[in-house]
C-alpha cells in the first residue's frame, strides 16, 4: 500500500477566497483570519459535532481593533453582504427583564403572544435557505450557516450569559411560545473589550490599542492579562463552552497606513454612488502623513483614523460639491502645507454657484396676467388675495426656476433637482 505525505498548509479555494476579502478589510490581525479560517474548513470538512454549534468564538481586545471588523469581513466574503447575520447589541440588555426581545414574553405576562422573539428558527434558516413563493424550503446556499454576533457580551446582563449556555453547549434555545430554536447550523462569535484598561496600563506608553518600539508586552502576556478579566466577568461554565478565544493584536503606527488606504478607498466608492457630481480624489503625500498624525490615538485607535477622514477629506469635498465647485470627472486633489488646501484638475468650467439667502440674491416670482384679463384690483386684502385670483381669469403664477442639474443616469437611476 502507497504511502502518501500530506500537506497541512494548504487550503481550499474559498478559504482564499475569503482571505482576499479579509485583508481588504482588516488590518495586522492574521490571528482572527486564521481562527475564521479554521471555522470555514471545519465546517466543509463536515467534521463537527451535529448536536452543537459549528464553532463558538470570543473575540477579545482593546477597542478600535476590528473585532467587529473581522466578522463583517468574515460574513461578506461568504455571502457577500457584511450584514448578511444576525447581529446582538448587548448594550440593549442590560436588564434581566429586556431578554425578552430575544426570546419573547413567557406564559402568563402581559404581551405575551404581541412579544415577538428575536430568534426564530426561521430568522436562524432564512439566511442560507432558498423558498418558493409559498414560503416552503426549497433548498440552501453554501455554506449553509447563519452567522450570530453577540457584541460587546460585557455589557449584557448575567441573564443573557446564562441564556447562552444552553445555545452554546446543545445548541437549542426555548423561546416564550415554546418554539425550540436549532442553533446547530450556526457559528457564534462574541465579542469583548474586557482587560482594556489592564492592557493599557501594562503596555505603558503605548496605550490602548497601539503598540511601540519602548513596549515590553507581547501576545502572549496579552493574552493572559485579557483572559484573567475575563474569568473575573464571566462564569466558568460559560468560559468553558466556548470552542476557542482569540486574542486582537495590538495596532501599529505601519498598520494606519493599510487604514488609511482602506478609509480612503471607502470614501472613493461613496463619490461613485451617491454623490450629486462623479469626481476621483488624490491624497498628496503630505497630506497623508498629516491625516496619520492626527488619526493616530491612544484611546480610540483606528476609529480616530475614520473621524479625521471625515473631518479633513469628506466634509470639506461636500461642501464643494454642494456650492458646484466640483464638476463631473474632476480630479480633487488635497493637499497640506500648514493649512488644508483643496484643487481641481477638469475640462469643463464649473457652474455659477446657487443662490445664497445671506447675500440677498434670492430671485421674486413674478404674476404674469394672461393678455386682455383685467389686472388684480388693489382693494383686494391680502389675506384673502390668493382665493379671489381665480376670479380674475384664472392668471398664471410663474416662478424663475435654476437650471436642472445632471439626471443621474450613470447610477442606474434618475433624480430631477431644482
Amino acid at each position: 500500500m502507497a504511502i502518501r505525505q500530506l500537506d497541512t498548509s494548504r487550503v481550499s479555494l474559498k478559504a482564499d477566497e475569503l482571505a482576499l476579502k479579509f485583508k481588504n478589510r482588516i488590518i495586522g490581525q492574521p490571528k482572527a483570519f486564521e481562527a475564521l479560517t479554521r471555522v470555514l474548513e471545519k465546517y466543509q470538512s463536515g467534521i463537527y459535532d451535529r448536536r452543537r454549534p459549528i464553532a463558538s468564538l470570543l473575540f477579545l481586545g482593546p477597542t478600535g481593533v476590528g473585532k467587529t471588523g473581522s466578522v463583517e469581513a468574515f460574513v461578506e466574503g461568504l455571502f457577500g453582504k457584511p450584514t448578511y447575520m444576525l447581529k446582538v447589541d448587548c448594550a440593549e440588555y442590560q436588564h434581566s427583564h429586556e431578554i425578552a426581545k430575544l426570546v419573547g414574553s413567557p406564559p402568563g405576562y402581559l404581551g405575551h403572544r404581541e412579544t415577538h422573539p428575536f430568534f426564530t428558527n426561521k430568522a436562524i434558516r432564512e439566511k442560507f435557505c432558498k423558498y418558493d413563493t409559498a414560503g416552503v424550503e426549497v433548498g440552501q446556499v453554501n455554506p449553509a450557516f447563519t452567522v450570530v454576533l453577540f457584541d460587546e457580551i460585557e455589557k449584557g446582563n448575567d441573564a443573557l450569559w446564562n441564556l447562552m449556555l444552553g445555545i452554546l453547549d446543545k445548541g437549542e434555545l426555548t423561546t416564550g411560545t415554546n418554539e425550540v430554536v436549532d442553533f446547530t447550523p450556526t457559528v457564534i462569535i462574541l465579542t469583548s473589550n474586557v482587560g482594556s484598561t489592564e492592557l493599557a496600563a501594562k503596555a505603558g506608553e503605548g496605550g490602548i490599542g497601539f503598540a511601540t518600539p519602548a513596549s515590553t508586552i507581547n501576545d502572549d502576556e496579552m493574552k493572559e492579562i485579557a483572559m484573567s478579566a475575563a474569568r473575573r466577568k464571566f462564569s466558568p461554565e460559560f468560559l468553558n463552552r466556548l470552542d476557542d478565544v482569540v486574542m486582537f493584536s495590538t495596532l501599529t503606527p505601519a498598520n494606519l497606513v493599510d487604514i488609511l488606504r482602506i478609509e480612503l478607498d471607502k470614501l472613493r466608492t461613496q463619490i461613485v454612488l451617491t454623490s450629486r457630481a462623479v469626481f476621483d480624489i488624490e491624497v498628496s503625500p503630505a497630506a497623508k502623513s498629516k491625516l496619520l498624525a492626527e488619526g493616530y490615538d491612544k484611546r480610540y485607535n483606528a476609529r480616530e483614523l475614520r473621524r479625521v477622514v471625515e473631518r479633513r477629506v469628506a466634509q470639506p469635498l461636500g461642501r464643494l460639491v454642494t456650492t458646484a465647485q466640483i464638476m463631473d470627472n474632476d480630479v480633487v486633489i488635497v493637499d497640506y502645507d500648514g493649512e488644508w488646501k483643496y484643487f481641481a484638475k477638469g475640462t469643463i468650467k464649473p457652474r455659477v454657484s446657487e443662490p445664497s439667502v445671506q447675500s440677498g440674491r434670492v430671485e421674486v416670482p413674478t404674476l404674469r396676467i394672461s393678455p386682455g384679463s383685467t389686472p388684480p384690483s388693489p382693494d383686494i386684502p391680502k389675506s384673502g388675495g390668493w382665493p379671489l385670483l381665480d376670479q380674475l381669469n384664472n392668471p398664471v403664477l410663474e416662478v424663475p426656476r435654476r437650471n436642472p442639474q445632471p439626471l443621474f443616469e450613470r447610477r442606474g437611476y434618475k433624480r430631477h433637482l431644482q
